[in-house]
């Protein structure tokens, strides 16, 4: 490929990873974005040239131009101009699937914790000597702040994002689900539709691995309902990650004597920050250095996957015992005046629900938990107002930020203070979004011992990195 590659919105996390992948490829790269930031610094470091306009880039030359679903009817301009020279057009799934077409591949999918799963996954192949491909809708130090890298070795790691369908597309040979939760409706418009997406990408029907966690409400419930309509292919095989109880579900039943010689099960417990598990009739126990039973799930998601390629449990255990993490997720700031200060990308009320609880564990009655949420889009806001408001019940202090818009269009009605009917009036205040001026209100709040978490998808960790500095 001699002309360059053109990715339009590099400065998201998708897309930047891939950038930084056909980087690593040697591939020339430009990319547009309407704004600077470390993200298109550091690509800026590693050779991409940059525009903050469409129309200052010279399209003729280009080989090939990959965009996301984020880039939407406003650019349809843009897009006619691009067919007209008849430069392929490439979704950013698409052009994944180009990167990673000569490796087995391991996608990670659910409306929770891909992020998290996927860099278990990374970290334990990585530190076992396999040199993976990995893409990463997240930061980490794995990567040292990419989100991407061409490897060597015989397997490619990534995301499978479902908030468009996109990953219906991914043709893994390995498929890890973690959750089913009501998110993307805007996309999917029903609960229906988003259960049928998420069973299509289990892939029944191709040669292939998959592995389920039980524990989710979700796919149990994804399961339930079209259990009877499933039909295996001769090549696929199941792992089923449940507890002691779900083994007893009818459609489970149904299902173990149906395909028997294609499921396997791995029954788990957890108990005191110990996720434990049966497996070869040895029982294992996995820590990790995070808090929270998301955690532990995710990890022990990552650690089947790991075993079907032949990792020792005992080996995967030992690497997630020192699991590195993802930035914005309860990633520590810092500490101003004896308050540690966490950010957390934590947007959908179950994520809520789970970073909340898994602090308050923490702190457990020492210090208050004190939390600056941003709403993030005026569709999720809408379409999930009550059970936002419902998982935020759980903080001791409550700060509302103004709607992080990610683009959208404002909805009439809908604003923070919608929020305000569902909470705990004295527990809550509202902030301005000016950084200074909110800080100057939650200062005299703040005691010794509390924990200062600023939770969800936009630029709320501004301020505490802010307050911190």
């Amino acid at each position: 490929m001699k002309g360059p590659i053109l990715f339009l919105g590099i400065g998201g996390s998708g897309m930047s990873s891939l950038a930084h992948m056909a980087i690593d490829l040697k591939l020339p790269v430009i990319g547009y974005d309407k704004k600077n930031s470390e993200t298109t610094d550091y690509l800026k470091e590693r050779g991409v040239t940059l525009f903050h306009s469409i129309e200052d880039i010279p399209l003729e030359g280009i080989e090939m131009v990959v965009y996301s679903s984020a880039m939407g009817d406003k650019y349809k301009e843009v897009f006619e101009r691009i067919k007209s020279l008849n430069i392929p057009l490439k979704h950013r799934s698409e052009f994944m699937h180009l990167l990673v077409s000569n490796q087995k591949s391991i996608s990670v999918a659910g409306s929770h914790g891909k992020t998290s799963t996927t860099t278990m996954v990374s970290q334990i192949l990585t530190e076992v000597g396999l040199n993976p491909t990995i893409m990463i809708g997240g930061d980490t130090s794995l990567l040292e702040k990419r989100g991407g890298k061409i490897g060597k070795g015989e397997y490619a790691v990534y995301e499978s994002d479902e908030s468009d369908g996109t990953f219906l597309g991914h043709k893994a040979n390995i498929r890890l689900l973690t959750n089913i939760d009501n998110d993307h409706l805007d996309y999917y418009h029903t609960r229906q539709k988003l259960e049928k997406a998420f069973l299509d990408y289990m892939g029944f029907s191709v040669p292939g691995e998959t592995v389920l966690f039980l524990g989710d409400e979700g796919i149990r419930s994804a399961l339930e309902h079209h259990h009877k309509e499933l039909l295996f292919h001769k090549e696929f095989h199941l792992n089923l990650i449940l507890n002691k109880d779900h083994s007893k579900i009818d459609w489970f039943l149904y299902l173990k004597t149906k395909f028997d010689q294609q499921i396997t099960t791995i029954v788990y417990e957890i108990l005191n920050d110990t996720i434990s598990f049966e497996y070869e009739n040895q029982i294992y126990h996995l820590q990790l250095p995070f808090p929270g039973v998301h955690y532990l799930t995710n990890g022990l998601v990552a650690l089947v996957c790991a075993l079907k390629i032949g990792i020792k449990p005992q080996t995967s255990i030992e690497i997630l015992s020192r699991y590195i993490g993802v930035k914005r997720r309860q990633e520590v700031l810092g500490v101003w005046k004896n308050i540690s200060v966490i950010d957390d990308y934590g947007h959908h009320p179950t994520e809520i629900k789970m970073v909340i609880q898994s602090l308050k564990n923490k702190l457990n009655g020492e210090g208050k938990l004190q939390v600056i949420f941003q709403p993030h889009r005026y569709t999720r806001t809408s379409l999930l107002l009550e059970e936002l408001a419902t998982s935020l019940l759980g903080a001791d202090v409550l700060y509302l930020l103004p709607i992080y818009s990610a683009g959208e269009t404002p909805i009439e009605g809908i604003s923070s203070m919608s929020f305000l009917p569902y909470l705990d009036s004295k527990k809550t205040t509202m902030l301005s979004g000016n950084v200074d001026e909110d800080l100057e209100a939650i200062k005299p709040q703040l005691q010794a011992c509390d924990l200062l978490l600023c939770l969800g998808a936009g630029n709320v960790r501004d301020w505490g990195s802010k307050l911190v500095s």
